[in-house]
């Protein structure tokens, strides 16, 4: 063989194997980001699912952090974006003072280990855990009630109670209640006025159940009361839909630097780039609203 003929054979051979890595690249490429775009729906549902299950079974729903540790109502913090504290048991056992707001869980963000953020999970007692990483945003938005707790007509078996459509039925007129600071027959949801018990609360805009922005969950009236060191708005025992949006991203090698990404990442390839997930969705909180 020729030293031509050598020449012209390794030619071929390179042009051969450009043409197969050519090919293969963006097939690695595209596996890559199919598992990265799995694993990203993967953690968007874990994230979902956890918090939205606690959420379904709460007996309160806080809009800050609640526990022995870092509690929202102790450092006077009564709303803060992108942080719900989950209570179970009974909303009107809170409302009274009865019980203290833990073992509770409380889902925020924080700081993750790469470029996003970690949804975290707080047992209310000791232990803060991550729920997921790569986070870019996480959000909720309460909806209640329209009509503040009302009294209704006691019962003919029991005269001396008094019911109301939802929340801590208040004393008996005369009645005075010496764990908390309220008048007698009073408490955090109903007032006496002329010899009647009337609402504390005022009547929201519209009907049926509306948005609760932030400054109607922290106006007050406090339950159980203002002095309580882990007091709460009384305009909490409204609520009856949570309305969650989570956002998570892909890490920073499948982020390109596009407009469409709340964080862009370092991605130079068209193939490889995956796009935020957002889900949101509307939880009915299962406990809320009811009688104890």
């Amino acid at each position: 063989m020729t030293l031509a003929e050598l020449l012209v054979g390794a030619s071929i051979s390179t042009t051969v194997v450009g043409v197969v890595l050519a090919a293969v690249t963006p097939v690695q490429r595209s596996f890559a980001a199919q598992e990265e775009a799995a694993d990203l729906q993967q953690r968007a549902r874990v994230a979902v699912a956890t918090i939205s299950d606690s959420l379904r079974g709460a007996g309160l729903i806080l809009p800050y952090r609640a526990g022995q540790r870092g509690d929202g109502a102790v450092n006077g913090v009564f709303y803060r974006e992108g942080t719900v504290g989950v209570l179970s048991g009974q909303a009107n056992a809170y409302a009274r003072g009865l019980v203290a707001p833990f073992p509770s869980q409380s889902f925020f963000l924080a700081d993750g280990d790469g470029d996003g953020l970690q949804v975290m999970r707080y047992d209310g007692l000791d232990t803060t855990m991550p729920v997921v990483d790569n986070v870019v945003s996480l959000g909720f938005e309460y909806f209640g009630d329209a009509l503040p707790p009302r009294p209704l007509p006691p019962p003919e078996e029991a005269p001396q109670s008094v019911p109301v459509t939802y929340g801590p039925s208040p004393p008996a007129l005369g009645t005075d209640d010496a764990d908390d600071s309220w008048g007698a027959g009073e408490n955090c949801i109903i007032g006496v006025l002329d010899g009647e018990h009337v609402p504390r609360l005022n009547v929201l805009p519209s009907t049926g159940v509306v948005a609760l922005p932030p400054d109607v969950l922290t106006d007050g009236p406090w339950c159980p009361d203002a002095a309580h060191p882990f007091r709460f708005d009384a305009d909490l025992l409204r609520i009856r839909r949570v309305r969650m949006t989570v956002r998570v991203q892909a890490t920073s090698t499948f982020r390109g630097r596009t407009q469409l990404l709340l964080r862009p990442g370092d991605a130079d390839a068209g193939g490889r780039l995956i796009p935020d997930q957002e889900i949101r969705l509307d939880i009915a909180p299962r406990n809320m609203g009811r009688g104890w």
